[in-house]
């Protein structure tokens, strides 16, 4: 140990090099890995929220509907079911109908949501988005809609809407509502396509005083994609209790698959980032160490022709090898939770406005969030030292190949 401090304190600059080979790749392995995990993070809690949940319980349908959920006539045995699931953390009822929406002369195609206001606000981002008017509470004979839809209908808070609807496992029906709210959504389709009612006024529209077309729920403890063993566990639960033979659970890869191939996606390119860092700096510290053992050829054959073993030598440049990888490991890792931190504090990184819309589109924030991932930070902090022992067994084996004699006659 003490002759492979006193030769990484000889040449400091060359040690300097070595050292920055690991800390460069970890605290940029951080960095990356935090902005990667806080954004997978943000995909599937947008998902999960506007489009999904965790796992839907729906009626498997019996003939084709063009694309039209199945209505359920009688959700409560469902209902009761997660409610005595202990995984399941909330649920709320849903019913999602194609309708027309028509003031006055104009008109656009759309889908109807009826929801539970006071369950539904758990999961719906929409009660946060209300720029206009407030959002439905229980009992509300109102709707709630897009800015975009607002805008295309040529509507405010006060007017009226005729909602036309047109579900194949119902009669057509025709339902008048006040706007209430009106909300700006993250992406525009969503914006121009979706209006939301009281459960009860979506069930008039159906003629149907029970129906729904889902039954929504969220898995308890659950952060981020990186659970999705908890949300299968608990939809396997379900699964087995389910009342009828026509039900099905359906989870947020099948609701939501455009975020699941992304996610998909991801990691393996993360890891091939990763990969190509850990090979430059491995690069870096077999140069560096290689060099350093031609600089003390004559000094190592010295060493052996006093009688040290070759397992010694090899030993004394691996151990300079650890010394550096450690310290610019953990340096590294410091660095980059700490410029996550920083981030953080100060909000995230906004994007300009157009790269923030195409995020917005694919359900991102527009502005970049990081994310302490504790397994990533050990993954890069562990990984990189272990290249770098790895990498440094050349030029240490190197080192242990020197014939005494011809290594104290050795000239640069």
């Amino acid at each position: 140990m003490k002759a492979a401090i006193r030769h990484l304190k000889r040449n400091k600059g060359r040690s300097l090099l070595t050292l920055l080979a690991v800390l460069i790749p970890v605290y940029t392995l951080v960095f990356m890995f935090g902005f990667a995990s806080a954004n997978l993070r943000d995909m599937f809690e947008t998902a999960t929220n506007l489009e999904s949940g965790h796992f839907q319980v729906r009626e498997i349908p019996e003939r084709a509907t063009g694309g039209t959920l199945s209505l359920i006539d009688n959700v409560q045995p469902i209902v009761d079911v997660l409610d005595d699931t202990e995984s399941v953390a909330w649920r709320t009822v849903r019913l999602d109908i194609p309708a027309l929406a028509s003031a006055g002369e104009r008109s656009q195609a759309i889908f109807v949501q009826g929801v539970e206001p006071d369950t539904v606000v758990e999961i719906t981002p929409i009660e946060t988005l209300i720029v206009e008017g407030e959002y439905l509470t229980a009992g509300s004979q109102g709707a709630v809609l897009g800015v975009e839809l607002a805008e295309i209908l040529d509507l405010q808070v006060g007017g009226e809407v005729i909602l036309l609807a047109a579900h194949p496992e119902a009669a057509m029906g025709v339902l008048r509502v006040p706007i209430v709210g009106i909300y700006d959504a993250p992406d525009a389709s969503m914006g121009r396509g979706l209006i939301q009612v009281d459960l009860a006024s979506a069930r008039q529209l159906v003629r149907r005083p029970t129906a729904a077309t889902a039954v929504v729920a969220m898995v308890d403890d659950v952060t981020g994609p990186w659970d999705v063993d908890k949300i299968d566990a608990s939809a396997n639960e379900v699964r087995e209790q389910l009342p009828a033979d026509n039900l099905e659970v359906v989870d947020w890869r099948t609701l939501a698959p455009m975020v699941d191939s992304y996610m998909n996606l991801m990691q393996p390119i993360l890891f091939l980032i990763a990969g190509v860092f850990f090979a430059l700096g491995a690069l870096v510290v077999v140069n560096t160490l290689y060099l350093s053992v031609m600089e003390r050829t004559r000094e190592i054959g010295l060493v052996l022709a006093l009688g040290s073993s070759r397992l010694r030598v090899m030993g004394t440049v691996l151990t300079e090898a650890a010394i550096l990888a450690a310290v610019g490991a953990v340096y590294g890792a410091l660095i980059g939770v700490g410029l996550i931190l920083v981030v953080e504090a100060f909000g995230g990184i906004p994007l300009p406005a157009q790269f923030a819309d195409v995020f917005r589109s694919i359900g991102m924030s527009g502005t970049l969030h990081l994310r302490v991932d504790t397994v990533n930070i050990i993954i890069a902090a562990v990984a990189m030292p272990v290249v770098a022992l790895l990498a440094a067994l050349f030029p240490a084996w190197r080192a242990a190949q020197f014939e005494p004699m011809e290594a104290m006659r050795y000239v640069e």
